[in-house]
Parts: C-alpha cells; sequence; structure tokens
C-alpha cells in the first residue's frame, strides 16, 4: 500500500461519528450589492456569447483534432474570460507537484458552478471532466463536452456511470488526466460532503496517482442557489499526488480519509489566510 496512505492518520474529528460539525465551513457568502447585479446583467449574456462563440470553434477544431487538445485549449480560453468577466481573482498553489506530461485523476471539493471554470481554466494540464448527463444534451456546450472526449455520468444509473468510468480509465495515457468532483454535487451549507467512490476506482483502475484539489473562494463569488456574481478572490490548492499503483480494495477507506484529510488541510489554510476560523 502506497506509503502516502499508511502514513495517514485519521485526527479525532475524522474519527468522530459528529466530527463533520467540527469541520472547517466556507463563510456564507455576503448579500449582493447594487453593483453585482449590474455586473451580473452584463456578465450573463457575454457568458452565452462566450459559449457559443467558443462552442462553435471547440467544434470546428475537432475536425482535426482527434486527441481532444486543441479543443481543450478552447475549453482554457472560455474558461478565463468567464473568470474576469465575473470578477474572481484567481491564485493556485501547489503546481509544482504536477509533472505535466504524467496522467492523473484530480478529486476536487464542489461549492459552486464557478469551480469548473476555474479549473479549466487554471490547472496548466490537458483535462477530461466527468460531468452529469445532462451537460452534455445542452447545445454548444455539451456538443464540445462530447467531442472533446468528457465523460458523462448518469446519476441515475450506478451501471452507466461506473461502465463510463471504466472506459475513461482506458484512456489515462500521455498526460490526458480526469476531474472529478467526489462529493457528487455542489455542497449547500459550505461543508466538505460525504465522497463516492467511482474518481477513487477509477485512479485504482488506470493505476495513476489522486491528487487532492480545494477551491476557495467559490462559493462567495456564486453562490449555489444564486445567479448573481459576487467579485473576490478564488484560490486553488493542489495537493500531494498520492500513488494508486499498490492499492487493492481493502485500501480504499484509507485513500479516501488521506484525500479528504488533504482538502481539510486546504479549507483550513484558505480560512486562516482570510481572518476565518
Amino acid at each position: 500500500m502506497s506509503s502516502a496512505i499508511s502514513n495517514h492518520r485519521l485526527s479525532p474529528d475524522e474519527r468522530a461519528p459528529a466530527g463533520v460539525e467540527k469541520e472547517p465551513c466556507t463563510p456564507a457568502p455576503r448579500a449582493p450589492a447594487a453593483s453585482d447585479y449590474l455586473r451580473s446583467a452584463i456578465a450573463i449574456p457575454l457568458i452565452y456569447l462566450y459559449t457559443v462563440v467558443m462552442g462553435a470553434l471547440s467544434l470546428v477544431v475537432s475536425l482535426r483534432d482527434p486527441g481532444g487538445k486543441r479543443q481543450h485549449w478552447c475549453a482554457q480560453v472560455w474558461s478565463r474570460m468567464i473568470v474576469r468577466t465575473v470578477g474572481a481573482r484567481v491564485r493556485v498553489c501547489g503546481l509544482e507537484k504536477i509533472e505535466r506530461e504524467r496522467s492523473y485523476v484530480f478529486l476536487s471539493s464542489h461549492q459552486s458552478y464557478m469551480d469548473i471554470p476555474v479549473m479549466l481554466g487554471y490547472l496548466p494540464v490537458q483535462l477530461r471532466i466527468a460531468a452529469k448527463k445532462e451537460l452534455f444534451r445542452l447545445p454548444f456546450l455539451g456538443w464540445h463536452l462530447r467531442r472533446a472526449g468528457h465523460i458523462a455520468i448518469d446519476r441515475r444509473s450506478t451501471a452507466e456511470a461506473v461502465a463510463a468510468l471504466q472506459q475513461a480509465a482506458e484512456g489515462l495515457r500521455d498526460g490526458i488526466c480526469v476531474y472529478i468532483f467526489p462529493e457528487g454535487t455542489r455542497s449547500r451549507d459550505g461543508r466538505l460532503q460525504p465522497f463516492k467512490k467511482g474518481g477513487f476506482k477509477l485512479a485504482m483502475q488506470a493505476r495513476v496517482p489522486l491528487v487532492p484539489v480545494t477551491i476557495v473562494g467559490t462559493r462567495q463569488v456564486l453562490p449555489s442557489d444564486s445567479i448573481i456574481f459576487r467579485p473576490g478572490p478564488v484560490t486553488m490548492y493542489v495537493g500531494d499526488p498520492i500513488e494508486t499503483t499498490d492499492v487493492g480494495d481493502e485500501d480504499l477507506p484509507a485513500l479516501m480519509a488521506a484525500v479528504r484529510a488533504a482538502m481539510l488541510d486546504h479549507f483550513r489554510a484558505g480560512l486562516a489566510q482570510n481572518g476565518n476560523r
């Protein structure tokens, strides 16, 4: 078993059944100001425009881009335009831990729709996201997702979801990486939710490292129940890769605990930096 897992010890907070109450929680978003409504009224039509233009460009370049690399460039440009338009200021910590030509499974916290443009725009690797199947039905965005090799997950069918991840494992090579939200959906209370096993098993099957990613600040930029953007800082923490080559099914609980512990440490660092305990 990987030393990164075997050396992990559960803290009292992680061991206690009521421990989730003691885990760090991102602060509630502030109430929107008049300027936020004005910015959002401008930003939302622009985001639709970016999606149409970059989605169409992605479809054109896909004709000579079987590996999806040029299409990923389109996704990066689309993402950065959105981030800048809504006023998010992104900082990334820990990129030096990633080898650019190696494949990984990135497992990320998820508190806002803004997590997707942040990670697509600012993780400098070839990413393929595992997203809910409904997104693949949207004009332009869905067309890009299908053509670029992203992974459609049917949340209503465990068998289909497993099959999709098994197929994705076969494509994890030559620097192609997968990005998954192990919580499955956005956290609405600012806390880290329970993990699903799919992303962990994908890494184990493909024998590639897992990388914990924690995004702090997106909940404040775009809350889960709002369409009003609030400009502000966002920090994306990239954790130490955890090898899965020698990991078996019996090690899965410890593997999940190690990733969770890394994310919680990042949340604490982000909250301490912003003066919130």
